[in-house]
């Protein structure tokens, strides 16, 4: 009688293990929500919805938001990485404008050439709805509540990780070599012609000074009177 109890228990037991493990199996699988499908062609419309899941997940923590992108490419294709960064290098082309160099000038104080490159980064990955409305009306951006960064001591708008970012997933995907593989996403890109970094031409109208901010972002100016 009491083996049979004690045989009663220990199965119990391992029930309630399995319950428990296979819980936080499927509480880890639901951490990396799936975005796209292998079998899916990656397009804008799903660019933009991995931009949007790290946006949520991170705001503008640039660690969080690093994470949650890696942690969607790394579960596509070959293929449908190389279709990322071109798309990326097609909304990092599309944002940049004289209006948008404005907006950093003035969120940041000033800006550099590789600084607004890294900055046209940071805006696509807060989404497409903030990129949209950007592209529209920098002045939009005022609306947003960018933290003051203490590690760099002003509002830090800049996300370079997103650079890399598709070669990384490639690399780990694959299990390439980038230094002899050419078909990594960015050559890949730019044997396309698509590739625009801190050299890129801006399109818009051209300023030439800082009095004339105002004109362009006032919304920005009233906001960051000091920059």
């Amino acid at each position: 009688m009491f083996k049979c109890l004690l045989l009663i228990i220990t199965v119990l037991s391992l029930t309630a293990c399995g319950q428990t493990n296979s819980n936080k199996q499927s509480n880890n699988s639901a951490d990396t929500q799936t975005i796209l499908t292998k079998s899916q062609k990656m397009d804008t419309a799903h660019f933009w919805k991995i931009m949007d899941h790290s946006f949520e997940k991170g705001k503008f923590n640039n660690k969080l938001r690093e994470q949650a992108i890696l942690e969607q490419l790394v579960i596509l294709t070959p293929e449908q990485i190389q279709e990322f960064e071109i798309i990326f290098q097609q909304m990092n082309k599309k944002s940049s404008t004289w209006e948008n160099f404005a907006a950093q000038t003035v969120i940041e104080g000033s800006s550099t050439d590789d600084r607004f490159y890294y900055f046209r980064c940071w805006l696509i990955s807060l989404g497409q709805k903030n990129f949209d409305e950007t592209l529209k009306n920098p002045d939009y951006l005022a609306s947003l509540d960018i933290p003051f960064n203490e590690r760099y001591g002003f509002i830090y708008c800049q996300f370079e990780e997103l650079i890399p970012m598709a070669d990384r997933a490639y690399e780990i995907v694959t299990k390439k070599d980038p230094s002899k593989d050419t078909t990594f996403p960015r050559p890949h890109a730019d044997k396309l012609g698509l590739f625009y970094d801190s050299s890129t031409d801006m399109a818009g109208i051209e300023w030439h000074s800082n009095d004339d901010l105002p004109k362009i972002v006032p919304l920005l100016c009233k906001k960051y009177p000091d920059k």
